[in-house]
């Protein structure tokens, strides 16, 4: 048996998602539990992991980006905009983490997107 460098495994894992890259509802679903993960992490590591922080940073905030880029306004209406509006909250809340901001509440940014994972879930 060989071993794989971490950076061989990140290639193939990036070559080859765990879900289909043309259906729109898995990519929405794979984005909020990327997000998901990256808000818990978040709310869990201690600053002391700047390279930890760093990486689920960017990721929260990439993540964001594509699920707020998505919404179809003019199909989806009020749904699209409270999504949106959530998402910005969640936004928010990791740029305030960012500056080291008291009020920053990553956990309750987490539940909602957690809220939002398990809602859509269900439609499938």
């Amino acid at each position: 048996m060989t071993m794989q460098s971490p950076a061989a495994i990140y290639k193939r894992q990036q070559s080859k998602p765990d879900f289909d890259v043309d259906n729109n509802h898995q990519l929405i679903k794979a984005t909020l539990e990327y997000l998901a993960k990256s808000l818990a992490i978040l709310s869990a590591t201690p600053k002391a992991e700047p390279e930890l922080y760093k990486i689920h940073t960017a990721r929260s905030l990439t993540a964001i980006y594509i699920l707020q880029s998505s919404l179809d306004f003019d199909t989806g209406g009020a749904v699209a905009t409270n999504l949106f509006q959530l998402y910005e909250y969640c936004r928010q809340q990791v740029l305030k983490d960012m500056r080291k901001d008291e009020t920053a509440n990553l956990e309750q940014a987490h539940f909602a997107m957690r809220e939002i994972l398990d809602a859509w879930q269900q439609i499938a």
